[in-house]
């Protein structure tokens, strides 16, 4: 039977670690094996005393390695690639919730020359300016990524790879976009990489200038540092692709698209609060963290 490791970057996640947990256990499938869950753990809250009481009245194999200092995404992913004993790398950010069906569909979706699969990250609560433009750049993200692949496609909120490719990558810790850097060296490896719109992973998107102006940067910085990959395998989103797709978004959502107009007017004066913004572990948003689980459709997870 083919076996999965569930791998979880975590930083200071305290708030949502365990109903994401909570979600894995819900949603796994009996066609397969969860063989364990890797938590690659740099918190300084109490993210892995959660994750350990938790761990003791659940059936999961879940395995902690904590780790006093940040040291970042990369080298979380980098630490779960190596030490995976699965066939295939189920990696989902510390705090999202897998949606119903959400791992059947990354695993299912790892065969005949598909080595890495993309999830749909789905945003939650949509309150206030800062959230409805958050909520709009989610959705026009959706819109691109069902045209085709892209730049835009692989985001690292949820995602399924091959363990056998996965370990022949090691991604530098000063990469930004480090889910992107991954499809890059994926299809570098001429394996295919693919989106699946049906594997839901739920995300509370930013609520607050300073993180919506954190994301807008790091994508800025993180799009800069693969271009030369996404000249090199001709994945740009055509201009007349990202247009279309912006003006379906806002006659579907007008409320959203002048609340992005609004806030990345604010983006300047905002940016100047933000410290250390040329280091990959920059910025830790806040207004991400938790989720108001009543807004979900699967409320009998739980």
């Amino acid at each position: 039977m083919l076996r999965v490791t569930v791998g979880i970057p975590t930083f200071n996640e305290e708030e949502n670690i365990s109903n994401l947990l909570k979600s894995l256990v819900a949603d796994t499938p009996k066609d397969f094996i969860i063989s364990e869950v890797l938590v690659s753990d740099d918190s300084s809250d109490n993210t892995p005393e959660i994750v350990d009481k938790f761990a003791q009245n659940n059936s999961l194999n879940i395995k902690v390695m904590h780790h006093s200092g940040r040291r970042g995404a990369a080298e979380a992913w980098k630490e779960i690639f190596e030490k995976s004993i699965g066939d295939i790398i189920v990696l989902c950010d510390g705090d999202v919730i897998v949606g119903k069906n959400c791992l059947r569909e990354l695993v299912g979706s790892i065969q005949g020359k598909t080595g890495l699969c993309a999830s749909n990250p789905t945003p939650v609560q949509m309150e206030g300016l800062v959230g409805r433009a958050s909520t709009f750049i989610s959705n026009w993200l959706r819109s691109v990524r069902k045209i085709r692949l892209s730049q835009y496609t692989t985001m690292g909120r949820a995602l399924s790879i091959r363990s056998d490719i996965a370990k022949k990558i090691t991604i530098p810790t000063d990469i930004i976009a480090i889910d992107l850097y991954l499809q890059c060296k994926v299809l570098e490896q001429k394996i295919e990489v693919l989106y699946n719109d049906n594997a839901l992973v739920y995300f509370r998107p930013a609520n607050n200038m300073s993180d919506f102006t954190s994301q807008v940067i790091r994508a800025i910085k993180g799009h800069k540092q693969i271009r030369d990959y996404v000249t090199k395998f001709k994945i740009d989103l055509s201009p007349s692709d990202a247009l279309i797709e912006i003006i379906r978004n806002i006659m579907s959502n007008p409320w959203g698209a002048i609340s992005l107009i609004a806030c990345c007017v604010l983006v300047p004066f905002y940016r100047f609060k933000l410290q250390n913004i040329n280091s990959a572990k920059w910025h830790t948003a806040e207004s991400t963290k938790s989720i108001d689980y009543t807004q979900l459709k699967f409320s009998s997870y739980f």
